[in-house]
């Protein structure tokens, strides 16, 4: 009777995803949302030929806009204060975005 270990060899394989995209290098603090905002300029990079900057602030705008006048119950007076900038102002930008305020005419 032999007396020899039998050792079983196992091969194991690991599946690694890959990024579709390459992953960009980020400063050092930066938060999830700046990350996503960053993946997704680097999105419209890809996708477009023209400039992006515009569409970007336009979205970053509506983020902002939105969300103030929401924690300002929709308080135009309340919300140019939170921002910094005059009611007119906030009420152009208001309009150039199509965003909608209880007050503003249908």
């Amino acid at each position: 009777m032999d007396h020899r270990e039998h050792t079983r060899s196992t091969t194991v394989r690991h599946t690694v995803a890959l990024p579709q995209e390459p992953t960009p290098l980020a400063p050092p603090g930066w938060t999830d949302w700046q990350l996503g905002l960053q993946r997704e300029i680097l999105r419209l990079i890809t996708q477009k030929n023209s400039s992006i900057r515009e569409e970007i602030s336009d979205r970053v705008d509506e983020v902002l806009l939105r969300t103030t006048l929401e924690a300002t119950g929709g308080n135009i007076s309340q919300a140019s204060h939170r921002l910094g900038i005059s009611r007119p102002t906030l009420r152009s930008r208001l309009r150039q975005l199509k965003i909608a305020t209880p007050n503003s005419p249908t």
